[in-house]
């Protein structure tokens, strides 16, 4: 009976309280006392025999009898304190519900007093016996142990000799030092000592030491001893066996004496020692054992074997070796071995048994050995008995031949405390899932933890059991995915015991502890009470009044379906500490309930009760009352008189309206679950006075707007939940007193606008979450105080600016991903050397994220990373990528994730840089990438994916799910992610591969798409999600049905290209929903029930996006509800309308802040926008639309208008409609010419988007304008020197020809300043024609240069009279390492040719660090900008033909030279527009001709862009010919789709343009998949089909089967003749002017003329 020297030394903790005694009368008082006194000195006789002779009945009996005593004692000692509470009541006094605390004297009745007595006398008779107990000797079961060992040593090699080579091959590469510690750590029984004397006495090559030593520690640690032993083996192993003594009696009493002479025998000597058994957790221990081992000239590996993972984290050098069980078959090997000896027949039933047998060890080989050994020469009885008992009932039958659970003989040396919370969890059935934070508090509530001190928290002592549990791995923990690396807290932790650990449990406390149902009680009618009691499987009636309950003090029900309990079920359960009715199904708590006047714990979660009984008023000591998703609509007024509670958990009571305020008087209550109370719309004020609470979980409290003001009375708050509170907008300044705070999450806070700045006081935070607050736009001020901070997470926080400097840099983890306002500087990161953990992906300092292709980033914070030493995850995902050399530090990097990186430079020194790079950074693991060229160059020891085990860091909490399909595949996919377990998702993406792919791969089975999202139907706590490809006619019920409550946290849905879905969801049930986007729905049409799809109107929906829903006419913004007319959108903030041409709103547009219509003429028939709220639009923008004159009026007429786009517009009269003329109306005339003059394009209030086709003077279209022409207009200019050098190797055409003649021969700086195309101008002319190079006049930027827009007149002063031209300057960095070689082959190449379809150059400046090239301005800018900026008009098919013939044109011209010219670098935004839409290639400067390379190809620098390279630029670096037609090809793709070459925001399968698109492009029947929908009808299949056909042929990977930019112009022009004859047309290219033209000229800001 091992429990009962536990027993015995709580009853002493409980007895030692002087609370306790002093109502005691004097009589009563001496025999508590005496016993007292008894059970004290029997604690040492009872810890002897427990160890000794746990296998000898005569002292099982004793100790069951002490065992015995000590509960009737207890409850003897709950009599008294019932009858105190009693007579404290009679006599009018105010008493408190606890121990003996009542003045009056105690008065005992004859009864009770008869009790104790005799308690007493049977004491004192077992106490005689625990002499002759003491005086036993206890060798001869140590020998009988020993020999059994040694036994299991033998056998337990078996197996491991795999284990035995890794474990030599550790320690052998860790000879560079010189003490190497590896500890094998692992499960009891597993053979680790085994093990360990298999490698101490190898002979093999390379395992030479001087000295071997081992140590047998037996789970005790006493320095002094194990620097003996060490010393005493070494010196015998030396044979100087003299000394031994003498030495050992010298110095044995001295520690430091030992370890002086330890250092002498181990100075010159390589050793290996095993220190078998340690099991300190002591860090000073430990530490001081290491610094005694060191100091040696020669290598010292030790080996430790200790079955707790804490000692093996403390004590190791090298990472500890996990010591995995053993395979069934090496298990049977050692099975059978024992059972049927060797070389004797096997009997094939024995055989077969033995097999089943085998299964249950669990790969255990003590197991497997001690079951053989029982098993030996016994007959098919016992082997019967062996498979199908429960293993410790087994062992009990058998004891007397084996103690199979010797291997756990180490419980008898921990704490009592910790021994009954081990035996406790045997309450638990196998294979149970056990809550930890339940499990602490029922052990606080049977007084297991505690100690007599009572220096800490009762639940933080629980956290530390549950700790030493899981470190001997007696407890184990269910691991939870993390999320980005930090701990989901919001997750219960579940923990489980391995079944052998389970049955040592039950063997321990088999006299404790019941596991019965109905059949089981009568076979227990003639034993003793238990106190640990689970019912199972108990039905109907249910009457449990056995004695073998009465003195129970716990009791669980578990799998007990439709149980009705008696009224007066509990009467009898007097004792009763804890009671969890959690596994019933009752729905009732029965009155009787009241009786349990000890009940501390009590259960009752999950159980659909409405009401609590009113006698639970009755429960005065109760410490934790569990009501977590029940019914109730409301808590009682009696829970305020629960003086004890400390423990109360309300979580998940979604009807739950309202707290109570009596709620405030719980001044002992300590934690308080609020979390998933959608309902709860208000905390009381009173709630602040629980200055006891140090955990507060509100997560999810959905409707709670605010906190109240007082809050910050919370002074002892350690840990605040508000996750997922979507109303609260701002907390109260008093938050900042909680000055004991260290854990605080407020992710998912989407309404929250700023933070307190009062926040910066919380000097102890160690942990704060912000994840996606999307509104929170800035930090305090103060936050830089907060230096005890080790957790930041900002992920998604996109409006939020921060930077570095506002960080402490004690930071261990930070998450920054998606913060797209992140301010960077040099170094920025050079600072946070403690970093771990940092995430950066997807967040783009001071860029356009959707120009990822074409900008560049600030990347000085990549070369600042190299300074953070102790990072082990790095995540730059999604982002414009530069590796800088200094990575190679980061030797602690574990792994690097690049996941849809674009690089910077796609080849750059890749082959020679990276390996090396990657070489250096020793601790590198994982490189996650899918660039084909990254791929290409990894190590092969680097992994560039990771399994589900190893995504320690890389699990988040967002979740896509790609090329999803119906079917089996679909459905095996569905089923194995299963997504109701995961409960920290909150965004989740499911994208369905289109039919036809999934189709051509699957075979037809009957298993449809609607089957298999019914399987993917997430966890509540989903937040965001995106439905994208589904092909299913219907959606699946927990989406039509019950969306309400399998979505209750939704804010964000996006349903994408659902073309066979007919019925419409009731989106009006999603309560939380504030952003919906509906795309591509084509079989929407009518929506009788408008788009809630029910009577409920959307709340708080904020974000309407409606787009290319072609077929739906009408939509309702009105519900009629009872006759009362509601608005469907009360809180619509922005309305977006895309390519929906039929759609009408009734009776008229909602009313909301901001509107987006795009191609939607029929929304703005509508009328005035009708709705609740008195605000007036902010921002309008529309394009592509007739408006209607009065809404036009309804615009002018908005004094609130801060911003107006409006773009390829026309008014009924078919007039072209522009922004300017809404600004003629709101600005007054001085404003208007302030536009015009300086191009500025806010002017407060107002902000109006002038598009690029909406310019303000006619750019001239032919600018060859000679020298003399500009000679007369600006003054001479003599070459600087330090240019003199990039003169000399430049090379120019003085007559402009379109030939390549060799100019080698010619002196170029002669010829140059001769030039008469090319006019040489002062910087000071350049500087007043950009206005000093205004930002406002910065058309574009990369690395090397910056282009500004200016305005050359004679005399160059502005003038309206004056002659002018507008030209593009661009002027070069001077800090750019790359602008000599760019500007020179720029003037080199476009200062030799001339070509319609080139942009030509005019003229350039020279002058000291000061270079720029003078070009004609292009009034329309770049393609880029038309095929890709939302507030451009989309390019008709015509035009979008006609541009890409001049295109061709430009570059068949390059390739036709006699020395053929590589563009390099041809993509979309290298294609600039004039007014009348001609194209002109521009971006020269990385062009390659014959000067620079062979005649077939030539290596080039770094050029291009990652989105356009062509296979073998990626593949070798090498740059052909027709490299341009790879690049010609996907800008085809481009104009054909409207979809950018590479856009990571899009779904997976289409990140990349040409791998999405290659499959539909020869299909015909698919090619509608590709093409911009907004060309619907502008073309002729034929032609669009013979387009695709073209890019097929440009984008082949072997550059030598491409077709010729020659035979590329022909097909294209074959192309726009078709088009002119379908459309009439006399001349396809001389397209007329837009209607824009007339402002051609003046440019929106943003927009780019050159790149």
């Amino acid at each position: 009976m091992a429990t009962a020297g536990a027993v015995v030394d709580r009853l002493l903790r409980r007895l030692a309280s002087d609370a306790r005694r002093l109502d005691l009368p004097s009589n009563i008082d001496q025999h508590v006392a005496h016993v007292w006194r008894t059970l004290a000195r029997l604690q040492d006789v009872l810890a002897s025999v427990e160890r000794y002779f746990r296998v000898r009945t005569e002292v099982q009996d004793w100790m069951t009898k002490i065992n015995q005593i000590v509960y009737q004692m207890e409850d003897l000692l709950d009599e008294f304190e019932d009858q105190n509470c009693i007579e404290s009541q009679r006599s009018s006094c105010v008493a408190k519900a606890t121990s003996f605390c009542s003045t009056r004297p105690f008065l005992l009745n004859s009864t009770s007093a008869n009790k104790m007595k005799g308690l007493r006398r049977r004491l004192d008779i077992l106490a005689k016996d625990s002499v002759t107990f003491r005086l036993m000797q206890h060798s001869r079961h140590d020998i009988e142990q020993s020999d059994n060992q040694e036994e299991f040593y033998r056998s337990a090699i078996i197996g491991r000799d795999n284990d035995k080579a890794k474990l030599k091959e550790v320690i052998l590469q860790n000879d560079a030092e010189t003490l190497s510690i590896v500890p094998i750590v692992g499960i009891v029984g597993l053979g680790k000592t085994a093990l360990a004397r298999l490698i101490f006495h190898d002979q093999g090559e390379g395992w030479n030491f001087d000295l071997r030593i081992w140590v047998d520690l037996n789970m005790k640690f006493d320095l002094k001893n194990i620097s003996a032993d060490i010393i005493s083996q070494a010196i015998e192993t030396k044979r100087e066996r003299a000394s031994v003594v003498n030495t050992s009696v010298e110095i044995h009493d001295n520690l430091q004496l030992l370890k002086n002479h330890l250092q002498e025998i181990l100075h010159d000597q390589s050793c290996l020692i095993v220190l078998d058994g340690l099991c300190s957790t002591d860090k000073n221990q430990l530490d001081e054992l290491k610094d005694m081992l060191r100091g040696t000239k020669k290598c010292i590996k030790v080996l430790v074997t200790t079955p707790n993972e804490i000692t093996a984290e403390l004590m190791h050098t090298v990472p500890p070796y996990m010591l995995l069980p053993l395979s069934d078959d090496d298990c049977w090997a050692i099975f059978s071995q024992k059972a049927f000896g060797d070389g004797v027949a096997v009997n094939a039933s024995l055989e077969e048994i033995g097999k089943h047998i085998v299964k249950r060890c669990e790969g255990i080989p003590a197991v497997a050995h001690s079951l053989g050994s029982v098993l030996h020469n016994q007959d098919m009885a016992v082997w019967l008995a062996a498979r199908d008992e429960e293993i410790w009932k087994f062992e009990k039958r058998y004891s007397t031949k084996i103690e199979l659970f010797s291997s756990f003989n180490h419980i008898y040396d921990m704490p009592s405390a910790l021994k009954l919370c081990f035996i406790y969890l045997s309450i638990f059935p196998k294979g149970s899932i056990i809550d930890k934070e339940k499990l602490i508090w029922q052990w606080i509530a049977l007084d297991m933890i505690g100690s007599k001190h009572e220096a800490l928290p009762s639940y933080v002592h629980g956290e530390m059991y549950i700790q030493h549990l899981q470190s001997i791995y007696f407890l184990q923990v269910q691991k939870t995915p993390l999320v980005n690396g930090t701990e989901n807290r919001t997750a219960p932790t579940i923990l489980y015991m391995h079944n052998f650990a389970h049955d040592f449990a039950m063997h321990v406390a088999s006299n404790d502890t019941i596991i019965s149902d109905d059949r089981d009680m009568i076979s227990y009618k003639k034993r003793l009470a238990f106190h640990y009691a689970l019912l199972t499987n108990y039905r109907g009636q249910s009457t449990f009044f056995s004695p073998l309950l009465t003195r129970a003090r716990a009791l669980h029900f578990r799998n007990t379906e439709s149980i009705k309990l008696h009224t007066e079920a509990f009467k009898l359960l007097k004792h009763l500490r804890v009671l969890n009715l959690s596994g019933s199904c009752i729905g009732e708590i029965p009155a009787s309930v009241g009786h349990l006047k000890h009940l501390r714990y009590l259960d009752i979660s999950d159980l659909k009760i409405q009401t609590l009984p009113s006698s639970m008023s009755m429960l005065t000591k109760l410490e934790a009352l569990d009501l977590s998703n029940t019914s109730l609509r409301e808590l009682p007024s009696f829970i305020g008189t629960l003086q004890n509670l400390k423990y109360l958990n309300l979580q998940g009571c979604h009807i739950l309206q309202n707290l109570p305020p009596i709620l405030g008087h719980l001044r002992t209550l300590e934690h308080l679950r609020l979390s998933c109370c959608y309902d709860v719309n208000e905390l009381a004020d009173s709630l602040c006075n629980l200055q006891g609470l140090r955990f507060l979980d509100l997560s999810s409290c959905t409707e709670l707007p605010q906190l109240p003001p007082l809050f910050g009375d919370l002074t002892n708050l350690e840990d605040l939940n508000l996750s997922g509170c979507f109303s609260i907008k701002q907390l109260p300044e008093s938050f900042g007193n909680l000055c004991f705070l260290r854990y605080l999450n407020i992710s998912s806070c989407y309404e929250l606008l700023q933070l307190p700045e009062s926040l910066g006081n919380l000097m102890k935070l160690e942990v704060l979450i912000l994840r996606r607050c999307r509104r929170l736009q800035s930090l305090p001020p103060s936050f830089w105080n907060i230096q005890d901070l080790r957790i930041l997470d900002l992920a998604g926080c996109e409006a939020l600016h921060v930077s570095t400097e506002m960080l402490t840099t004690n930071l261990q983890y930070l998450n920054l991903q998606q913060c797209r306002k992140l301010h960077t500087q040099p170094n920025c990161f050079k600072n946070f050397t403690k970093l771990t953990f940092l995430n950066l992906s997807e967040c783009h300092p001071n860029t356009d994220y959707l120009s990822l292709p074409d900008c560049l980033p600030n990347i000085d914070h990549f070369q600042s990373l190299g300074y953070l030493i102790n990072l082990e995850y790095l995540n730059l995902s999604q982002t414009i990528l530069e590796i800088p050399v200094s990575f190679e530090r980061l030797q602690k990097l574990h792994t690097l994730d690049l996941t849809g990186c674009v690089l910077m430079h796609p080849t750059s020194g890749i082959p020679q840089i990276l390996p090396d790079m990657i070489g250096k950074m020793t601790g590198l693991k994982f490189v996650l990438t899918k660039d084909p060229t990254m791929l290409a160059f990894l190590p092969q020891h680097i992994r560039c994916s990771v399994s589900i085990d190893e995504q320690c860091y890389m699990t988040t909490d967002e979740l896509v799910i790609p090329d999803l399909t119906g079917g089996s595949k679909g459905l095996g996919i569905a089923e194995r992610v299963n997504l109701q377990k995961h409960q920290e998702l909150r965004f989740l993406k499911l994208e369905w591969m289109p039919t036809s792919q999934s189709a051509e791969g699957n075979l037809v089975d009957d298993v449809g798409e609607e089957e298999v999202l019914e399987k993917l139907q997430p966890n509540q706590s989903l937040e965001h999600f995106e439905l994208v490809g589904y092909a299913g006619l219907v959606f699946p019920i927990w989406m039509m049905d019950n969306i309400m409550t399998s979505l209750p946290n939704l804010v964000s849905l996006h349903l994408f290209h659902l073309e066979n879905c007919k019925d419409f969801l009731p989106l009006g049930e999603l309560r939380n929903l504030r952003y919906l986007h509906i795309k591509d729905v084509p079989n929407l049409t009518d929506l009788q029930m408008g788009l809630s799809g029910g009577p409920q109107p959307f709340e708080k929906l904020t974000h309407l996006t409606l787009e290319s829903l072609f077929n739906l006419e009408e939509l309702s913004v009105l519900l009629v509800t009872s006759g009362e007319h509601h608005f469907m959108f009360p809180s619509l903030e922005v309305l977006s309308v895309v390519s929906c041409s039929k759609l009408m709103f009734k009776p008229s547009l909602p009313k909301c802040l901001k509107y987006e219509i795009r191609e939607s003429n029929r929304v703005l028939l509508c009328g005035e926008p009708i709705g609740p709220s008195s605000s007036l639009p902010v921002q309008i923008e529309i394009t592509g639309c007739r408006i209607p004159s009065s809404l036009l009026q309804w615009i002018r007429s908005l004094i609130t208008l801060e911003k107006a786009v409006i773009d390829a517009c026309v008014g009924e009269d078919g007039q072209a409609i522009t922004s300017l003329g809404i600004l003629d109306i709101m600005c007054t005339e001085e404003q208007l010419s302030s536009y015009a003059a300086n191009e500025i394009t806010t002017v407060n209030p107002l902000e109006t988007i002038i598009p690029d086709e909406l310019t303000k003077i006619d750019a001239p279209t032919d600018t060859g304008h000679s020298r003399s022409t500009f000679q007369s207009r600006f003054p001479s200019f003599k070459v600087s020197p330090t240019h003199k050098e990039l003169l000399a190797s430049i090379s120019f055409s003085g007559s402009g020809s379109t030939t390549s003649e060799d100019l080698s021969t010619i002196s170029s700086s002669s010829f140059f300043l001769e030039s008469r195309n090319h006019t040489i101008f002062t910087f000071e002319e350049l500087k007043i024609a950009t206005r000093n190079f205004s930002p406002s006049n910065c058309v574009w930027e990369d690395s090397s240069a910056m282009v500004y827009k200016g305005t050359l007149n004679e005399k160059m002063k502005p003038s309206r009279s004056s002659s002018f031209l507008v030209v593009a300057v661009k002027k070069f960095k001077p800090e750019s390492i790359c602008w000599p070689e760019t500007s020179k082959n720029e003037m080199d190449i476009f200062g030799r040719i001339s070509h319609p379809n080139l942009v030509k150059l005019l003229g350039y400046c020279l002058e000291d660090n000061n270079t720029a090239l003078v070009y004609e301005f292009m009034a329309r800018g770049s393609l880029q900008n038309h095929l890709f900026r939302r507030e451009t008009k989309h390019l008709s098919w015509s035009l979008r033909v006609n541009i890409l013939i001049g295109a061709a044109r430009g570059l068949a011209f390059l390739h036709s030279l006699e020395r053929p010219i590589i563009h390099g670098d041809f993509k979309a935004s290298k294609i600039l527009l004039d007014s009348n839409y001609n194209a002109k290639l521009s971006g020269l400067g990385a062009a390659k001709d014959g000067l620079y390379g062979g005649p077939s190809h030539l290596t080039a620098r770094v050029v291009g862009t990652y989105a356009y390279a062509p296979p073998e630029y990626v593949a070798t670096g090498r740059l052909y010919v027709k490299s341009d037609v790879y690049n010609f090809g996907v800008v085809l793709l481009e104009m054909l789709s409207g979809l950018r070459a590479i856009d990571p925001s899009r779904p997976t399968g289409m990140l990349s343009l040409v791998d999405w698109a290659k499959p539909y492009l020869s299909d015909r029947r698919r090619l509608h998949r590709v093409i911009d929908p907004r060309l619907a009808g502008e073309y002729s299949s034929r032609g669009a089909l013979q387009a695709s056909q073209l890019a097929l042929s440009c984008l082949r990977n072997e550059h030598s089967l491409r077709p010729s930019m020659n035979e590329v112009v022909d097909v294209l022009e074959s192309i726009g003749f078709m088009d002119t004859k379908r459309t009439g047309l006399k001349h396809i290219f001389l397209l007329p002017k837009a209607p824009g033209a007339l402002f051609a000229g003046v440019r929106s800001r943003g927009s780019s003329s050159m790149n």
